[in-house]
């Protein structure tokens, strides 16, 4: 079959339907497509194309890339530009700064293996935020958070749950 026979077929199926049945193919439909619906309940028919999402993942990256080199690096951690610092103590604050800038990200989009709830959104950014700090008791703390909620993404994810607190 081709694609203009399929068509005409769902749409001789839709127009018989009545209104309930043509709102759960709608439903359907929107789910299958990953049509997301708005506030009231109606489609959203400004579809998400990958290089929009991808794209506005990377402004949204930079953008806080940015601010936090500027604000935090420059201004209020100046271990993180090499001052006074040894080799070893250097690679510790890369990898929390690295690790607590993903973690912001996390909270800011609200995903990392599948959807947050609000609860773990909050708890995704200040990890991100106290694993920012260089001292140590901030950077466990920050670490101990991220693994938690990665610990919450697998457990909740092999069963089938988006998580909640």
């Amino acid at each position: 079959m081709n694609k203009n026979s399929d068509l005409n077929e769902l749409r001789e199926i839709y127009s018989e339907m009545d209104e309930e049945g043509k709102e759960k193919m709608v439903a359907a439909a929107a789910e299958l497509l990953g049509v997301q619906t708005n506030l009231s309940g109606t489609l959203n028919t400004a579809k998400a194309t990958p290089r929009r999402l991808v794209s506005g993942y990377l402004l949204s990256g930079l953008f806080l890339l940015f601010i936090a080199y500027i604000f935090w690096i420059t201004l209020i951690n100046p271990a993180l530009l090499m001052i006074d610092t040894t080799p070893l103590t250097m690679i510790w604050i890369i990898v929390t700064a690295i690790c607590g800038i993903f973690f912001i990200g996390v909270g800011l989009v609200s995903f990392i293996l599948r959807k947050l709830s609000v609860p773990w959104v909050i708890f995704a950014i200040g990890a991100g935020i106290l694993c920012l700090d260089p001292r140590a008791f901030t950077d466990f703390i920050g670490i101990i958070f991220a693994v938690l909620i990665i610990t919450t993404q697998i457990v909740q994810g092999k069963q089938g749950k988006t998580a909640t607190v």
